[in-house]
């Protein structure tokens, strides 16, 4: 008797070579069935001794390589695999989140990709498609599925991208042959033209903010004129901002790729920058912890976001979001002959900047220059 892996065990292999039956076969034991399965394969379409004796010896190793080191189950036909790991057999939503688990996303990343695929598995079952393996999920699985949402071609592409990431690391790990996203063309979507503010409505928030919500004017200043995102903001510490050189550091993700970033402040911004830096007791202090001050904790941005629809544009009636700062600062900023891709850190020509050792430097010494009159 051989012991196998997950407690399976076999029997010696029997070759019984009548002229009428040749076949080889062994007892197959599990450790929760009461009965042993004969694996069994037979000879018999060979009709000479001498081609049986030849095929023997092939299926003998074939058999042994099987259930010795593939841990081959001759009675479901299926490979064996330790409970909880990648593998061909798993059913398709439970594969999916799996291998979600493993990516190295950023926090808010990594929620809206769950929230797609939480979705996108309820819509799977509804199309009565659950009982599929992921080794057996085509094109045409996923294309019915995401249709059946009725989703705006803005929201479908993104739910395309995002399951196309997850099946790209299912091909890695041997559980899928082929993504099955690749083939699924994006719909066409409009790109809404993003809303500026006015400079009448920048006075009056500029005033609503300082007169009401003093605790958040500097973060109001700082994000105007920086050019980032939210979430590029609020993972700022201490020791990102070298305030002698005007200069601060952010984290960004390019691709797969995390990068660290220098950006410049402007003379204009300076002022608030040195303001909330005077609180910061430790270097590994956020700038922009609870209640926007320095602190031990990286804030939501979803906080930030709440606040300025309830503080900002509820009270004065205006309805844009905080990222309209962005794109009204890099609007004037366009608009007074400055480059806004130099402000706000976008890339292009990547091949050229390679040979270009100095180009960084002059990039941020360009984004030191930069003048707007705000309000």
């Amino acid at each position: 008797m051989k012991n196998l892996n997950f407690g399976c065990k076999r029997s010696d292999f029997l070759v019984t070579n009548s002229s009428d039956d040749w076949f080889i076969q062994c007892r197959f034991y599990e450790p929760d069935r009461e009965k042993p399965f004969t694996y069994r394969r037979r000879l018999n379409r060979f009709k000479t001794e001498k081609e049986r004796k030849q095929i023997e010896k092939l299926l003998l190793k074939q058999m042994s390589e099987l259930l010795d080191e593939k841990d081959y189950n001759p009675r479901t036909k299926e490979y064996m695999f330790e409970r909880g790991n990648l593998n061909p057999y798993l059913f398709t939503g439970e594969a999916l989140q799996k291998v979600l688990d493993k990516k190295e996303f950023t926090l808010d990343h990594t929620r809206n990709v769950k929230l797609h695929l939480d979705r996108f598995m309820v819509a799977f079952e509804k199309n009565n498609l659950n009982y599929l393996k992921i080794k057996d999920v085509e094109l045409i699985h996923v294309k019915q599925t995401l249709e059946s949402l009725n989703l705006s071609n803005y929201t479908y592409n993104k739910f395309r991208v995002h399951l196309s990431s997850l099946f790209t690391d299912l091909v890695d790990e041997g559980c899928i042959k082929v993504n099955p996203c690749t083939g699924i063309k994006p719909k066409k979507h409009i790109v809404e033209k993003r809303e500026i503010f006015t400079i009448q409505e920048l006075r009056k928030i500029d005033k609503h903010i300082k007169d009401k919500h003093p605790h958040f004017y500097n973060y109001f200043q700082i994000f105007f004129m920086c050019g980032c995102r939210t979430t590029e903001m609020l993972a700022l510490k201490k020791t990102d901002v070298d305030i002698n050189r005007s200069e601060f550091t952010i984290t960004l993700k390019k691709g797969q790729l995390y990068v660290r970033e220098k950006r410049a402040i402007i003379s204009d911004a300076l002022p608030f920058w040195k303001d909330q830096l005077e609180n910061a007791i430790f270097d590994d202090d956020y700038i922009f912890s609870f209640f926007y001050q320095p602190g031990d904790h990286e804030m939501d941005r979803n906080l930030i976001y709440r606040f300025w629809k309830e503080k900002v544009m509820v009270p004065l009636k205006i309805d844009k979001s905080i990222y309209s700062l962005k794109h009204t600062f890099l609007d004037m900023v366009e608009e007074a002959n400055y480059s806004a891709q130099i402000m706000a850190g976008h890339r292009n020509d990547q091949t050229t900047s390679i040979y270009t050792v100095g180009r960084e430097k002059r990039r941020l010494e360009a984004q030191k220059q930069i003048k707007i009159k705000t309000f």
